[in-house]
């Protein structure tokens, strides 16, 4: 089957979709430092660095994936306007970009969409923006959407990160909504993986590689910090406040919104283990600043999820035409 990405980043999820057997043959993202990596990790792949507003036709493939953005949606987002009701979300152009993507349904003519954003997206506007997403999503065809909430560790990611998934199969192959796809870890036999499984053989301190401004107020409002046999908090865009490295000592809680450092070296989590931590290919250095590479990297859906969703929804279209 053969797929075309929108919002792609760096490819995260289009890693994922080619892990269940899917050809990408076409992608787009406007951000330069997203496609070095894509192109990284997709070197035979068109990739299109482009506005998807200025795009006029998108190739037919059986497939469309879109990880747009929408962060006026987001926690952090929620935590600098308490009352997002009370917001002017129409002032946030990239919460609407999903018009684009709905645009080019209509161009591609899928039998199947794959849509991941953050958990913000449901309830924002009283559920507004979801519910024109739906809607848009019925009247070409994919009329059974269930959103899902997936936790990243549950399919052999070491994170415990949580996004929301719409996946929907075109009417006339599906009658029926898509549940969530089966848990793979998890269990006594096959225990979720931890921080050490992904980043234990790194270099401890790589020099160059990790941000090192101070631990602000705002940092050390909660816990940072997972030890080795855990699994990472939420890998974020932000190199400012991604998660601490399980070098030195635990953090200490001190009052309500205050915790301390712990004894011992004390580092944020390197670029390159956040791209681990992720489940991304190791590649060579890309040449994109720091927070850049971060940004890139928090923006990315692990992989090993997206091959998760994508998989059944592979095998059971390929059913319907036999």
């Amino acid at each position: 089957m053969k797929a075309v990405s929108l919002f792609s980043g760096c490819g995260g999820f289009d890693k994922g979709a080619q892990l269940a057997g899917v050809d990408i043959v076409w992608a787009n993202d406007i951000d330069s430092s997203a496609g070095k990596f894509y192109k990284s990790y997709f070197p035979k792949a068109e990739f299109v660095e482009k506005d998807i507003k200025t795009i006029n036709d998108f190739p037919n493939a059986d497939l469309l994936i879109g990880c747009y953005p929408c962060t006026g949606f987001s926690m952090a987002s929620r935590r600098r306007w308490k009352n997002l009701e009370n917001r002017d979300l129409k002032k946030n152009d990239t919460n609407f970009l999903f018009r684009e993507f709905l645009r080019a349904v209509g161009i591609v003519k899928p039998k199947a969409i794959f849509v991941e954003n953050v958990r913000g997206m449901l309830s924002a506007n009283n559920g507004e923006f979801l519910a024109e997403q739906l809607n848009g999503f019925a009247s070409l065809g994919f009329t059974k959407i269930k959103p899902l909430i997936l936790n990243a560790a549950h399919y052999g990611v070491a994170q415990t990160r949580q996004r929301v998934f719409l996946v929907g199969v075109h009417e006339d192959y599906a009658a029926n909504e898509f549940g969530s796809p089966i848990p793979s870890f998890g269990s006594a036999a096959k225990p979720i993986r931890v921080l050490k499984d992904v980043i234990g053989d790194l270099d401890p301190w790589p020099i160059g590689e990790f941000f090192e401004g101070s631990f602000h107020g705002h940092y050390l409002t909660r816990n940072r910090k997972r030890a080795w046999d855990q699994p990472s908090f939420t890998i974020v865009a932000d190199g400012h406040h991604v998660p601490l490295h399980p070098l030195g000592s635990p953090m200490e809680y001190v009052s309500k919104d205050k915790w301390r450092l712990g004894e011992g070296r004390n580092r944020r989590l390197s670029w390159r283990e956040c791209s681990r931590i992720q489940g991304l290919p190791d590649i060579d250095d890309i040449d994109c600043t720091l927070l850049d590479k971060y940004r890139v990297m928090g923006n990315s859906v692990p992989p090993l999820l997206a091959k998760a969703l994508v998989e059944p929804v592979v095998r059971f279209i390929k059913s319907k035409e036999l």
